[in-house]
């Protein structure tokens, strides 16, 4: 697991762009992987690597944070902090899918969507924003050490 961890961003240092794009664009896949709407994370990574000319593999990398294992965290993290910020009520919800109709789907984004949407979007911004530092970093040093040769 380490040696592909390290084969994708040694890939990703070498794909082209300067750091700074480089960084960007994994941020954005961060930023991406807290998008409410499962399934859609594909195509926004590609869609708005496009939109700011990075390169859409390192945004589709970066959405990745968003796995079968950091998927729960990313949702009830994000569904507790928009409660917190909107003030919102936590609620049960009795969901009976045979008597789903429109008014139960609003009052569902209502009571789920809204501070789900808030949290990820403040969470998506502090963790994108911080990997941006992070991989800014760590891409700016690893390329001043492949710069330099071996001492002999």
């Amino acid at each position: 697991m380490r040696k592909r961890i390290r084969d994708a961003f040694h890939s990703a240092v070498h794909a082209g762009g300067s750091p700074r794009q480089i960084a960007f664009a994994f941020a954005l896949g961060v930023f991406i992987a807290f998008f409410p709407i499962l399934g859609t994370h594909t195509a926004l990574a590609f869609g708005l690597a496009w939109v700011f000319r990075v390169n859409p593999m390192i945004a589709f990398g970066g959405s990745f944070v968003n796995n079968p294992w950091t998927i729960a965290p990313i949702f009830f993290g994000s569904y507790y902090l928009g409660t917190f910020i909107t003030g919102a009520e936590k609620k049960e919800i009795n969901v009976q899918f045979s008597n789903l109709n429109w008014h139960a789907i609003i009052e569902l984004v209502k009571v789920l969507g809204i501070p789900y949407v808030v949290g990820g979007l403040v969470l998506g911004a502090a963790a994108s924003l911080t990997t941006y530092f992070i991989m800014l970093r760590m891409v700016t040093i690893y390329r001043a050490r492949a710069a330099v040769p071996p001492a002999q």
